[in-house]
């Protein structure tokens, strides 16, 4: 069996204006906007990782206020032309960033009062590699939102 699968991470970034001189200003970078598994047999290959990647989040004139980085998957790995999904629990992150299961809600990476420095940290995604899987290319949106609530 041949399993491809892509992730995709999309940034999606929440601001809130103040007057244009002090403006909140919130900054969300990837290093890498998609990510391909490596193939491997699951009995040798148990499971597989996306290359390791880079996200860079900075909190400017936020004085006094709370701010969030989160992750999230939009839903379950998809087959290209339907029929098929590995659900979203079977990946988990780990990283200088954190680690968990990932899942469909957002997952605290990163939070704290006021302004932040810029802070790079690294985040891989490992999925768990079965025999279970239909064959085919899967894809699936992994979503990092930095916001002030």
């Amino acid at each position: 069996m041949k399993l491809f699968l892509a992730g995709v991470a999309a940034v999606v970034l929440t601001l809130a204006f103040g007057s244009p001189a002090g403006a909140q200003t919130l900054t969300l970078t990837l290093s890498r906007a998609t990510f391909t598994y490596p193939s491997g047999d699951p009995d040798t290959t148990p499971t597989v990782s996306s290359p390791s990647f880079n996200v860079t989040y900075r909190v400017q004139n936020n004085a006094g206020k709370n701010w969030h980085l989160a992750v999230r998957a939009n839903a379950d790995l998809a087959r290209t032309g339907g029929g098929a999904t590995i659900p979203t629990t079977n990946t988990t992150f780990t990283g200088t960033i954190g680690s968990g299961t990932l899942s469909n809600a957002d997952q605290t990476l990163a939070s704290g009062t006021g302004n932040r420095t810029s802070v790079t940290r690294s985040i891989t995604f490992t999925l768990l590699n079965q025999w279970t899987y239909s064959a085919g290319t899967y894809t699936q949106t992994i979503v990092f939102t930095l916001s002030v609530p």
